[in-house]
């Protein structure tokens, strides 16, 4: 029998891997767009002792290569015949460290995945539009959402943010509560 958490960070990726593919698999039986989260609890970085405070000094800023490196595996490994070389990036937001993410698929381009890395409030008007880009067929992953509620979206956008956020379904979630 495996462990209820994930021994080592190559554990929980595995993991990640194969419940995204279930996952992927589920909602596109049901014939809606595949629109999934992913909370994955980043590693520390190797120089982290126990005297440090605060592993995460530089926060989302510092978190982003190590997080980027996981999200390559985890597209990586959803992509059949892919490569972590192909998968193709951009920054969305400088200041509020937020990357999308395209794995595309050899096979079909309906089986590309895409993904946004730490979104958060400020790239709701994006979040909308990489939707749209996205299409009903493809997959895309909100990993390590910087939200958690259609109120972190301010009160005029609120009601918005809950459709948007209604769609998403849970496919990967291991965190850490503090």
């Amino acid at each position: 029998a495996r462990a209820l958490i994930p021994a080592t960070p190559g554990e929980q990726t595995r993991r990640a891997i194969t419940s995204m593919k279930e996952k992927i698999a589920q909602v596109r039986s049901s014939n809606l767009p595949p629109r999934i989260y992913i909370d994955y609890l980043i590693p520390l970085p190797p120089a982290t002792t126990d005297a440090d405070i605060d592993p995460w000094p530089g926060g989302l800023a510092q978190m982003y290569p190590y997080a980027e490196d996981i999200l390559r595996d985890i597209l990586t490994g959803i992509v059949d015949e892919s490569s972590r070389d192909a998968v193709s990036s951009q920054v969305v937001s400088v200041q509020d460290c937020c990357g999308f993410f395209i794995q595309e698929s050899p096979v079909s381009p309906e089986l590309d995945v895409a993904a946004l890395l730490f979104p958060g409030p400020d790239q709701f008007a994006k979040l909308k539009e990489i939707e749209e880009m996205v299409g009903n067929s493809r997959t895309l992953i909100v990993f390590n959402r910087q939200y958690t509620r259609p109120e972190d979206f301010g009160f005029f956008k609120k009601g918005e943010a809950k459709g948007l956020m209604e769609r998403y379904e849970w496919g990967f979630a291991f965190q850490e509560i503090a």
